[in-house]
């Protein structure tokens, strides 16, 4: 048997194992640590009800009234998203930084499918035990969601009743997430064998892979959210695009923006994949402290 058929035959696997895998990542190397950033921040458990599990966070306390609720990309943990914690805390805002199942410190969750509801779960756990702490039951709140968290960011907002007052999504989401899917193997953000890059092995991969890709995401509720929905046509949003991103491409994040009537958009030039800060920090930072600051007024009435 030749080592081209070989490939096709073993590539169902090959792509069983990625999906698997997307959702259910090793521990990442090389953490950093809030005080790398100049941030104090005390660790605190988050419970998700009913499962059982429990969330790591990082709470940085700055000004009460305004907080700001962080995410992270697939695959990652909440030190990648240190840096945008320390312009925002800079800025005045209470952060809390958490790590989705599967992720960092959380709870393991061995689950295959239902990801879309699942980490819109954590999300929402997240905001509603912020919410518990007394001295934040009124505050204003945003969610900043990135790459794979800007999906569960999003379809959070229905569960959190209008409890939001405003959404950053950076790096995602998209209208079709299974159409995108296949560019986590083709950029290499999940690795497979070479020999299933090329050839005849490729397509089946990467069919195989978004067909899955419905399975692992999952489609509960539908998607993406109604935008002239409850919560969905009030909410103040800001969808944020590189580019030059070859995993969730701006035209897609446009596309699904463009429907909602509160939407705000900021494509960076050059940018790639949750590279939009690096590549244009002066604009990133004054966009959203811009958004966040007419959102989050805190002259606005108190809930």
């Amino acid at each position: 048997m030749s080592k081209k058929l070989l490939a096709v035959c073993a590539a169902p696997v090959v792509a069983t194992r990625a999906a698997y895998a997307a959702f259910h990542p090793p521990p990442p190397a090389g953490r950093r640590r809030p005080d790398q950033f100049g941030l104090r921040a005390e660790e605190i458990t988050i419970p998700v009800a009913p499962s059982g599990l429990r969330l790591s966070g990082w709470l940085c306390r700055g000004d009460p009234g305004r907080v700001v609720l962080l995410g992270h990309g697939l695959g990652l943990e909440k030190s990648r998203s240190l840096p945008y914690a320390r312009f925002l805390h800079e800025a005045g805002y209470t952060v809390l930084l958490f790590d989705f199942r599967n992720h960092g410190d959380s709870s393991r969750d061995r689950s295959f499918g239902g990801f879309d509801r699942r980490f819109a779960e954590d999300a929402v756990a997240a905001a509603t035990h912020l919410r518990s702490l007394p001295e934040f039951e009124g505050a204003r709140l945003a969610l900043y969601g990135f790459s794979l968290s800007s999906f569960a960011m999003l379809r959070s907002l229905a569960d959190l009743d209008g409890t939001v007052d405003a959404l950053v999504c950076d790096s995602g989401p998209a209208p079709d997430p299974p159409a995108v899917s296949p560019n986590l193997l083709r950029t290499g953000l999940l690795p497979v064998p070479d020999a299933m890059r090329a050839g005849p092995a490729r397509p089946v991969v990467e069919g195989v892979f978004r067909l899955l890709n419905h399975v692992t995401m999952g489609t509960s509720g539908g998607w993406p959210p109604t935008p002239r929905g409850p919560v969905y046509a009030t909410t103040p949003m800001l969808f944020i695009a590189g580019d030059a991103d070859p995993v969730v491409p701006a035209e897609e994040i446009l596309r699904l923006a463009r429907p909602y009537p509160r939407a705000e958009t900021l494509v960076v030039p050059g940018a790639r994949h949750l590279r939009a800060m690096w590549a244009d920090k002066e604009r990133y930072t004054s966009t959203v402290l811009d958004f966040l600051n007419r959102c989050l007024d805190p002259t606005k009435a108190v809930r």
